[in-house]
């Protein structure tokens, strides 16, 4: 039993470090566009004809891929009975993220964020293990945060937030389990990131949002009803490219 434990406990902190490294090495890749600039003394509060706009606010964009590995695990029934020791796996997914924000004032803002739905394929695990793939279900998760966001770093400008998240499927495709239903749901996502500006408008950020979400979930297996309690709470770890409009 300390043997499953700990091996589970380094495969998600192995996945959820390797989704991590992705996102941090595209941001690294674009930060030099942002920093090299700096050198030659541009500022973030003078527009092209010289005339210094007012106090940051109004829309923006964060576009690039997005990272998400599933914290998951399930609480399996067949025909009512509890199914001891049969788990649920899912491997992390890749998409692109987009997240579309309105600045309410220069330090606080709300967002919408979104993208390219992928595909969890869901696989039997624990007791169950080697049985075969439960079924790919296409889900969206949408969240929306409200953040405060920190001016006085300059081109850095880390943010945190926290809000809402829906779990929203499109579809639901079956494997060894037959007539495979996923609920909606919703939860919540704690939020961290940061913008590092070039200018006015363009940069580059990271953005990291841990997601805490249930959902159900339930078919048939060999004509045996099945019906799951399964956690999700997936680490979300998005990075790309900023506009402010």
């Amino acid at each position: 039993m300390l043997r499953n434990r700990l091996t589970h406990c380094g495969n998600w902190m192995g996945r959820h470090f390797a989704v991590f490294r992705g996102g941090f090495a595209v941001f690294m890749l674009l930060a030099p566009l942002v920093v090299a600039p700096a050198a030659f003394g541009s500022d973030l509060a003078s527009a092209p004809n010289g005339k210094r706009r007012s106090p940051l606010s109004g829309a923006y964009l964060h576009v690039g891929p997005a990272g998400l590995v599933l914290d998951e695990g399930a609480s399996i029934r067949a025909a009512g009975q509890p199914l001891v020791g049969a788990d649920i796996s899912v491997k992390s997914q890749l998409t692109l993220g987009i997240e579309a924000g309105y600045f309410l004032n220069p330090n606080f803002a709300i967002s919408l964020t979104g993208g390219i739905p992928p595909v969890a394929k869901i696989e039997l695990a624990g007791t169950m293990s080697g049985m075969g793939t439960v079924g790919k279900t296409t889900y969206g998760p949408v969240g929306l945060t409200a953040h405060y966001h920190f001016r006085e770093f300059g081109r850095v400008q880390p943010y945190a937030g926290v809000g809402p998240v829906l779990f929203y499927v499109f579809d639901d495709e079956d494997g060894v389990l037959t007539n495979l239903k996923a609920r909606q749901s919703v939860g919540f996502a704690l939020q961290a990131g940061a913008d590092v500006m070039l200018d006015e408008s363009w940069g580059v950020f990271i953005d990291v949002k841990k997601v805490f979400l249930q959902t159900q979930a339930h078919g048939s297996l060999g004509g045996v009803p099945i019906k799951a309690d399964v956690r999700l709470d997936p680490l979300v770890v998005h990075s790309g490219v900023t506009y402010r409009f």
